[in-house]
Order: structure tokens, then C-alpha cells, then sequence
């Protein structure tokens, strides 16, 4: 591009000729390299002689040992508390266990819906946090929080074992597990992107299989243990194995890129007056609403119909197991296809394989291949949570923006288990309740293809 420059005793004056169309800037840029580059103004006025500031695209490593040792961390991260999460985490993921226990053992005198709203709360507070760790990271402050929350973290793990009272296990379990998760978590989706772009998709797969693993783990040991060694020995047992892995993480886990004050505060309201980034938190809401609903009742439900608990508890396992698969493969997908058009056609699969949940009940083959479907489904939705956000702006505030995302995301996951206990209470049964489950995801298909359309200006494209 040629300039022009005018100087007179105080100013120069740089002005651009006009561009031809092949130097157009993005011409042959992909849709997540976009939000890095900016146009020069027509215009530019200094008043000392320097060189006219260039903004280019970030340098992305998209692999080598270190990106791919944040992965693992993150992975690690994932297994220990959730991925971005929702259902996902491997503690979060193991309360469908504790759900039954509780509701046989512990507190048969409370409702279901009384008792999903410990994991209803944890699986709400886990997301608030992302709000302030996201800003935090911005601002160039992660190890340090990190840290320290790690250590009340783990601290809270040992205490829900000491807890006697009902109103003990909503705080310990419910409010200071799910809250230190968050604060764990909530930016680790940020710190993943500090190193990829191109591979985004993939690594955040990765990310997700610490979950997909905690999720079909933990549940086992848990239930394994309560027969041999009580309640509290089995909660310590996993928290030493819990505690081991967040050191681990914290040792792995290191932003790279240098902090930024954008403007806009904790939570900038100006992200929302772009109509794709607020449907797409709309559509993740409203999804949330149904999308983890079988994941709690799955082993309940087979207790219902008549099978053994030896058996119906490893449904929780089998659907985590296999989310192992929506999860690498949605990644892999992403890259090449877009994250959203991966995601809309596996969340359709997750509604219909909630509609299809109480009537799979009738025999165990059916209902194994249903646990598979869902599983396969939730593993994708979870893995490619952070991508749209991610996308839909520039580094300089992607922890802000994906924290914001992810927080606004509490009011689906904190409403969606008791509304689904209600309705269970009320009809007597599970029918009912995978209706509720399946039209709300539905809905939240819906929403995702209205978030493309917006983003793309069309209905058809890579996005």
C-alpha cells in the first residue's frame, strides 16, 4: 500500500491511497482469524515522526510439547473438577451416584427434587466463577488464584465427609465444592485458546476427556467403596486421588500470552449487543435445561423398570465412557467443519436420545445403546462449549468473554435438575421427564443454527 505524507513544523500527516480490491484485508483469512486483524484508519495524526503501528494476527504455536502439556493439565484439570462446565466434570459428573445413595441411604426422608439440588448447586456455582477467573487472566493474574483455590478446593472434598446433616451436604458439596470447581476451572478453556487457533476444536476435545475419564471412573470407585468401606472413607479416598491431580494441573497449566486491560470491566455488556454472542448464550441455557437430566436419573430410572442397582449403576459410567467419543471426535470435526455445525446435529441426537430414554427402559441391551447415544452426544456438546464464544471477538478479552458465556450458563445448569424432579414427583414416573428433557434441547437446537445464522449472515457456511 502506498502512503502519503504531508509535514509541517508540529504534525505529520500520513494518509493511505485508496486499497485495491485484491489487497483487501481477510481475503483469504478463515472466520477465526478474523477478530485479530484491523484495518489501518484513513486517517493517521501523531505528533512525534514513528513508524505506523501494525496489528496482525497472533502468533499461535497450534502444538509442540509446551501447547500440548497445557492440554494435559487442562485435561487433568477437567478429571478433578468438570470441563466448562456442566455434568462434565469428573467429581461433578459422579453425583448421579450420590443421588441414589442419598435418596436410599442417607436422606430417605427428602424428595428427589430436594436432593438433586446438591448437585444442582454445585453444577450451577461451578459456572458463576468463570466470570471473575476469566477477567482475572486478562489482567495477567492465573497462578496464583489457581493455587489457592486448589487448596480450599481439596479441602472441601475431605469435608463432605464429615458432613451429618442435609443442610451440611448442600453447603460442602453443594456450594464450596461447586464454587472452588469453578474457580478452577472456569479459565482453564482460556488458557487452552492462549495456544491454539487452528486446532482450537481438537485441543478443547482434549481438554474434555479429563471429564469423560473422572466421569467413568470416579462413579465406580465410589460405588465400590460405599459397600466395603462407608460413606466417609470412600469420599477421602477419592479426594486423595482428586487432590493429586490438581497438583498435578497446577504444575502444567501457564498462560502465554501477556495481560490486557480491555475496556469493559467484570462483565462487559457490550459483548451482548452482538446478537450471535447473546443467542448463543441463550441457546447454551436453554439446552442446559434438559441436556444433563437422563445423565442423574439414568440409574434410577433402571431400578424402576425392574433391574439390578449392581447393574443400573454403571449406566452413569457407560454414558461418560462413551462421551469419551462425542468428545475427540466432535474436536476433530470442528476444526474442519465448524464448531457450531458440529455441535447443532450431535445436541439433535442428544434430544432425541432423551426422548427415546424412558421407553428404552424395557430391556437392558436398549437401554445400554441409549446410555452410548446420550453419552456420545453430551461429550460433544460439553467439548465444544468454549469454541463459538471463543470465536465471536479477539484475544485481548477471550477470557473475559468465554468466562462471561460459561457464568451466564449457571441459570440453565442450576434449573434444569429440579424442574426435572418436579416433574418426576408429579407423574409418578420418567416418562414425562424425558419429554421435558428432549423438547428443551430441541429448542436449544434451534437457538444454536438462529446463533450461525447471525454470526455468518446466512444459514449455510463454516462456522
Amino acid at each position: 500500500m502506498q502512503k502519503v505524507t504531508f509535514k509541517d513544523s508540529t504534525a505529520v500527516f500520513t494518509l493511505d491511497e485508496p486499497r485495491r480490491p485484491e489487497e483487501a484485508p481477510g481475503a483469504n483469512l478463515s472466520v477465526e482469524e478474523l477478530p485479530y486483524l484491523w484495518a489501518s484508519p484513513p486517517l493517521a495524526v501523531s505528533f512525534e515522526p514513528e513508524k505506523p503501528v501494525t496489528r496482525e494476527i497472533p502468533d499461535f504455536p497450534d502444538g509442540g510439547m509446551r501447547a500440548w502439556s497445557v492440554v494435559i493439565g487442562a485435561l487433568l484439570m477437567s478429571f478433578g473438577t468438570r470441563v466448562i462446565s456442566l455434568r462434565s466434570f469428573g467429581w461433578i459428573n459422579s453425583f448421579g451416584v450420590f443421588q441414589t445413595y442419598y435418596e436410599q441411604y442417607t436422606f430417605p426422608e427428602q424428595s428427589a427434587s430436594n436432593i438433586s439440588w446438591i448437585g444442582s448447586i454445585q453444577y450451577g456455582l461451578i459456572f458463576i466463577p468463570a466470570l471473575l477467573t476469566g477477567r482475572l487472566l486478562d489482567l495477567g493474574y492465573y497462578n496464583g488464584p489457581l493455587a489457592i483455590s486448589s487448596a480450599f478446593y481439596v479441602a472441601a472434598l475431605f469435608l463432605v465427609a464429615e458432613c451429618k446433616t442435609f443442610l451440611q451436604v448442600i453447603l460442602c458439596q453443594g456450594v464450596a465444592t461447586g464454587f472452588f470447581a469453578g474457580m478452577l476451572f472456569g479459565s482453564t478453556p482460556a488458557i487452552v485458546s492462549h495456544w491454539f487457533l487452528k486446532k482450537r476444536s481438537q485441543a478443547f476435545g482434549v481438554l474434555a476427556i479429563g471429564s469423560s475419564i473422572g466421569g467413568t471412573v470416579l462413579p465406580i470407585i465410589t460405588q465400590q467403596l460405599f459397600g466395603k468401606v462407608g460413606f466417609k472413607w470412600s469420599v477421602r479416598a477419592v479426594a486423595f486421588i482428586i487432590s493429586f491431580v490438581i497438583i498435578a494441573a497446577n504444575l502444567l497449566l501457564r498462560p502465554r500470552l501477556p495481560p490486557s486491560n480491555v475496556k469493559g470491566g467484570l462483565f462487559d455488556w457490550r459483548a451482548f449487543k452482538n446478537p450471535a454472542y447473546a443467542c448463543c448464550v441463550l441457546a447454551y441455557n436453554v439446552s442446559l435445561l434438559g441436556l444433563y437430566v437422563p445423565l442423574i436419573y439414568l440409574d434410577l430410572s433402571g431400578q424402576a423398570a425392574g433391574f439390578s442397582p449392581n447393574f443400573t449403576f454403571y449406566l452413569i459410567s457407560i454414558a461418560n465412557g462413551a462421551s469419551l467419543i462425542g468428545r475427540l471426535s466432535s474436536g476433530i470435526l470442528a476444526d474442519r467443519f465448524g464448531a457450531l455445525n458440529t455441535l447443532i446435529p450431535f445436541t439433535l441426537i442428544g434430544a432425541v436420545a432423551s426422548f427415546a430414554w424412558p421407553y428404552a427402559t424395557s430391556t437392558i441391551p436398549s437401554l445400554v445403546v441409549v446410555s452410548i447415544i446420550y453419552g456420545c452426544a453430551t461429550g460433544a456438546f460439553v467439548s465444544l462449549i468454549p469454541s463459538a464464544p471463543a470465536r465471536l471477538g479477539g484475544m485481548s478479552d477471550a477470557g473475559r468473554r468465554i468466562g462471561m458465556a460459561i457464568t451466564c450458563m449457571a441459570f440453565g445448569a442450576t434449573g434444569g435438575p429440579p424442574l426435572a424432579g418436579v416433574i418426576r414427583t408429579k407423574s409418578g414416573g420418567f416418562d414425562d421427564v424425558g419429554l421435558y428433557s428432549g423438547g428443551v434441547i430441541l429448542l436449544g437446537c434451534i437457538l444454536l443454527a438462529t446463533t450461525r445464522y447471525l454470526a455468518l449472515g446466512k444459514w449455510v457456511g463454516k462456522f
